[in-house]
């Protein structure tokens, strides 16, 4: 580009982002350097860059927005902002390949696999930025700490978090005579019912963050706890362990295909938008995607926040955070960056068309851009009441994190699905988790 303090992007496709328009709301250009304007940055940015690291979004007008918001900071602070815009399966190398190299971004970012605990040593104490904008919009969710602290430090800042409601067919459920389902047993009825008529359902049986977070959450809506509140003790081995392997097996028998084995993170947006699913359990991209694609389809999707099950309602969310290198080279930079961003998250909500999820309770208040103007997402406006995260009822440690970095709990979904014994199941995964468990312990 010719200006060399505008933001440069290097996206590679990802296909759920292809089937998003990128539309949606954002503060307007003079809105936005107005809101800038509020905020001053230290006069040592001025002359220097800064590099930044983040996912390719699923909703591709919050990276517009983002790289827009990115352009005008720099410009207004006298600073080369760029971002690289990557898919998020991709970050746990990048981020290992940059740590091996101590070179490479500025500022990073844990999208959904949330690597705080791995890193801490080496990322910098934000302690003094989490604790400012508690105060101004909080208080912190407190799951927003376990994903962001390592012994009671802010090693990271929590930026949003996704929530990851249930999609539903209101034509197909009522060809079947189903009203709107409430229940896990619902949606099993539906699913059952539907399979012989073309409308499967499908929850991905694989390698990737839809799998960590949907069968999670029908763990803890059976009542199932992979630790205690201290996040200590492995609770993972139960009864209601058990109801729920025992009760994906027949969701799957009675109304899934093969597919869902290799379906990635975006396979469930397709199969929505394709007009074949009776349901999926994703995030709301998903909605948006059929929305800008198949109108007919979207008129007759609805949004359950998430199904109750024997244990209680339990909606499983994927969270992202800011970090920072200490080897960053430009650190002051960096953190105002986060700042900016977090003053403005208002805006950014909006143009993620309501994807985003706020950490901080304050964010809450109604209306919440791109959910509180629409009928069928309104009730997602109280998500952070049902939301829970990996780990849970403990915090996020940094052995829950490698559990879920190394996909036991979907595997062991995966396995009884394809029919292996349910108690050699729970051997192997409980195993597999007691061994990570233990070797955080002696480090």
């Amino acid at each position: 580009m010719s200006d060399s303090r505008l933001v440069q992007a290097d996206r590679p496709t990802v296909t759920r982002r292809s089937f998003l328009k990128v539309t949606g709301a954002g503060a307007t250009g003079g809105a936005l350097l107005a809101m800038l304007d509020a905020r001053q940055a230290p006069a040592q940015l001025k002359g220097t860059s800064l590099r930044v690291i983040l996912w390719s979004h699923f909703v591709p007008a919050y990276d517009a927005w983002i790289d827009d918001f990115a352009k005008k900071w720099g410009e207004q602070n006298g600073a080369t902002v760029r971002i690289d815009h990557i898919p998020h399966l991709e970050l746990p190398a990048r981020y290992a390949a940059e740590f091996a190299a101590g070179a490479g971004h500025d500022l990073i970012y844990f999208a959904g696999q949330i690597l705080t605990g791995q890193y801490y040593r080496h990322l910098v104490d934000l302690s003094d930025l989490a604790n400012d904008l508690g105060t101004r919009y909080g208080p912190w969710m407190p799951s927003a700490k376990s994903a962001a602290q390592v012994a009671g430090v802010w090693y990271a800042v929590p930026d949003y978090f996704i929530s990851i409601p249930v999609l539903w067919r209101k034509d197909l459920f009522e060809s079947v005579g189903r009203p709107a389902p409430k229940t896990w047993d619902d949606l099993r009825v539906a699913a059952r019912l539907l399979r012989p008529k073309g409308h499967p359902t499908g929850m991905q049986f694989s390698h990737c963050n839809d799998a960590n977070h949907n069968w999670r959450a029908l763990l803890y809506c059976f009542g199932a706890k992979e630790t205690d509140a201290s996040g200590q003790s492995i609770e993972l081995d139960s009864k209601e362990t058990r109801e729920a392997l025992r009760f994906a097996k027949a969701l799957y028998d009675e109304g899934m295909t093969p597919e869902v084995f290799s379906w990635d993170d975006a396979s469930d947006n397709r199969y929505l938008a394709s007009g074949v699913a009776s349901w999926i359990h994703d995030a709301i991209s998903a909605f948006r995607t059929t929305e800008d694609t198949n109108p007919k389809v979207f008129k007759e999707t609805y949004v359950l926040p998430e199904a109750a099950g024997p244990g209680g309602t339990w909606n499983v969310g994927e969270p992202n955070v800011w970090a920072i290198w200490k080897f960053s080279k430009n650190v002051p930079a960096a953190k105002e960056f986060i700042l900016a961003v977090a003053n403005s998250q208002k805006e950014a909500m909006g143009a993620s068309r309501g994807y985003n999820m706020p950490f901080l309770r304050r964010r809450y208040d109604k209306p919440m851009p791109g959910l509180g103007q629409d009928a069928k997402l309104g009730t997602l406006q109280e998500q952070d009441k049902i939301t829970a995260f990996f780990g849970h009822p403990g915090p996020m440690t940094p052995a829950a994190q490698e559990v879920l970095t190394t996909f036991i709990v979907p595997d062991m979904f995966t396995r009884v699905a394809r029919g292996a014994s349910i108690d050699e199941t729970m051997k192997w995964g409980v195993g597999e988790i007691r061994r990570i468990y233990a070797k955080h312990k002696a480090t």
